[in-house]
């Protein structure tokens, strides 16, 4: 089976900051959420069912003793703000509907990242009434590529997730439809993306390797790539692919641009994108275009 993006963990310093420039950028952004293992998000859903969750440190002590217990999820989310600092885009989550299942694919291809990591917390419905939410998640992990993580994400009981009220924003964004990370010699890294997407079809050229999934696309581009695409250079910490942009379609390009700018907010327009610099709060390159539906 071929994963599609399920959602982007984009380490932040400060939710507040975060909340604050995620909504001068028009979009709506989710109450925050408490971990019992130290951290906090406030996430960003679209109606394609991909989602952005800003991740920050809600309680160190907590955080360092749960990673040393041995949750992937917290010694990868520490040793991405160790090498690269508070803030940035340190994982990307592929869907599957069955995470032991991708942990024992995962293990027999020789990128397993341990055992299925599973966290449930309580949440408030829509009728006001309370459930239980959470995810499963088994990892992959490349000792070549310490600044990006892989892993499956397995949904029970989200499908609140996706109501109107979370997936209407300002900006008419609809869904995350490409990620973007650079890497010297992208074909070094394309067993990866074959084992962890499960798309074998992936497109080489001389710009790097890239994989249509059935939510999104995920390419690993060269610097010079990354930077005729972008614009800016992406920022490096030698060998290993970084994630470094995202892309998120929206209903109006036009629009967006006077909502960008009714907001103060710096853009530049590239071919049919719009193009958003890192800053505080969202510290990762962000670019914008339209949905070919619209």
């Amino acid at each position: 089976m071929v994963h599609g993006i399920d959602h982007l963990v984009l380490p932040v310093r400060d939710l507040a900051i975060a909340r604050a420039r995620l909504g001068a950028l028009g979009f709506t952004v989710a109450p925050d959420a408490l971990h019992p293992f130290g951290t906090k998000n406030a996430c960003v859903f679209f109606q394609n069912r991909t989602y952005l969750e800003p991740l920050a440190v809600a309680n160190r002590i907590e955080m360092e003793e749960h990673a040393r217990k041995g949750y992937v999820f917290l010694r990868r989310f520490d040793a991405y703000r160790f090498r690269c600092g508070p803030e940035g885009f340190s994982k990307l989550a592929l869907t599957t509907e069955d995470a032991d299942a991708d942990r024992a694919r995962l293990d027999e291809a020789g990128y397993g990242g341990g055992p299925v990591f599973p966290f449930e917390r309580k949440a408030v419905a829509a009728d006001g009434s309370e459930t239980t939410i959470g995810v499963r998640l088994a990892y992959a992990l490349d000792e070549r590529s310490p600044d990006m993580t892989l892993f499956c994400c397995q949904h029970i009981g989200t499908e609140g997730f996706w109501a109107p009220g979370n997936t209407t924003h300002e900006n008419g964004a609809l869904g995350i439809a490409e990620v973007f990370a650079a890497e010297e010699n992208p074909s070094d890294f394309q067993y990866d993306l074959e084992v962890v997407t499960g798309e074998r079809g992936i497109h080489a050229s001389s710009l790097g390797i890239h994989a249509e999934l059935p939510k999104g696309a995920f390419s690993i581009v060269t610097p010079a790539a990354f930077r005729m695409i972008f614009g800016r250079d992406a920022k490096l910490s030698g060998r290993g692919p970084r994630l470094s942009a995202f892309v998120v379609t929206v209903a109006d390009l036009a629009r967006l641009k006077d909502l960008l700018t009714q907001n103060g907010v710096a853009f530049e327009v590239r071919g049919s994108r719009i193009v958003v610099a890192p800053a505080p709060g969202l510290a990762t390159v962000l670019a914008f275009q339209e949905n070919p539906a619209s």
